[in-house]
């Protein structure tokens, strides 16, 4: 049996993996400043069969995500009921921090649970400026696809 892209990932601790020439990880981890702002922009995301939509934490949800007016260890947004563009403020657990970004989708069949890190989900990267990032994102459903949930991430200066 063939080994999927989680699968090599997971071999590699979570990445990153040269993968068809891209540099492809489990989630894209940065270390950032207690305070520290951002802003995700939705570029593109597929529904065929499934809701797309990312989770973010800070140092492992000992740190909170404040967006919406509410402070949250790992909120979790999705494409069909989430923004196009969403503004978050980082409150790391110590001075510094890191956050955590990743992929997740649940089928249109069983919303109840959400799915990461499986079968070929993972992601890239791409410098888009600089402070800030495109990230490409494969669900775990069918082939390796980074066109399934397109994001462009900036920090606040």
């Amino acid at each position: 049996m063939a080994i999927t892209l989680a699968g090599m990932l997971a071999e590699a601790n979570g990445g990153p993996i040269d993968y068809q020439g891209r540099n492809v990880m489990m989630s894209y981890r940065i270390p950032i400043l207690n305070g520290q702002e951002f802003q995700i922009e939705v570029l593109h995301y597929k529904n065929d069969l499934v809701e797309q939509g990312f989770e973010v934490s800070v140092d492992q949800r000992k740190g909170l995500i404040y967006t919406n007016g509410q402070k949250l260890r790992a909120p979790v947004f999705w494409m069909e009921t989430a923004p196009i563009t969403i503004s978050f403020i980082c409150y790391t657990s110590k001075a510094n921090g890191i956050l955590n970004i990743w992929n997740v989708w649940r089928t249109i069949n069983r919303k109840d649970s959400i799915e990461a890190w499986i079968g070929h989900a993972g992601l890239y990267i791409e410098e888009d400026g600089k402070n800030a990032v495109v990230i490409h994102c494969s669900n775990g459903i069918h082939q390796v696809d980074f066109s399934d949930l397109v994001l462009r991430m900036e920090q606040a200066v």
